[in-house]
């Protein structure tokens, strides 16, 4: 069970970067830092050009995944390194990920992964982290 709940979390963060609708303006997410839950720890979620990179535990293991964009609202997730402990997924995976709204310092979206998918949403961070 937490690796599903791992899994949606990280599906989660991928669906935040991608939506297609023309009243929302999902240019936040390019250059930018997030964080979001998973339990009662804060993951923090960087975005840059075509990279993304999660970090779990205090930045003690890390996600780190090619960004595929289909438009500013929504996104394909490549995974391609991992050292978090029993991650569940292969190098190469691909995560679709979709904006549904921005709302101020908020991303929500929706992951898709393996004919599942989740809800999610991410919190801007004052300061970029690059």
């Amino acid at each position: 069970m937490k690796k599903l709940y791992f899994l949606i979390t990280f599906l989660s963060v991928g669906a935040l970067m991608s939506f297609t609708n023309n009243d929302k303006d999902c240019s936040i997410l390019k250059n930018n830092t997030f964080t979001y839950r998973n339990g009662s720890e804060d993951v923090i979620v960087i975005f840059k050009e075509n990279d993304h990179v999660e970090y779990h535990n205090d930045k003690e293991h890390f996600i780190k995944s090619d960004i595929e964009w289909v438009n500013d609202c929504e996104y394909y997730l490549v995974i391609k390194e991992s050292t978090l402990p029993n991650f569940p997924f292969k190098m190469g995976t691909k995560m679709h990920i979709k904006v549904t709204k921005v709302r101020g310092k908020k991303v929500y979206y929706t992951s898709t992964l393996g004919g599942r998918s989740w809800d999610g949403r991410l919190t801007k961070r004052k300061k970029a982290e690059f």
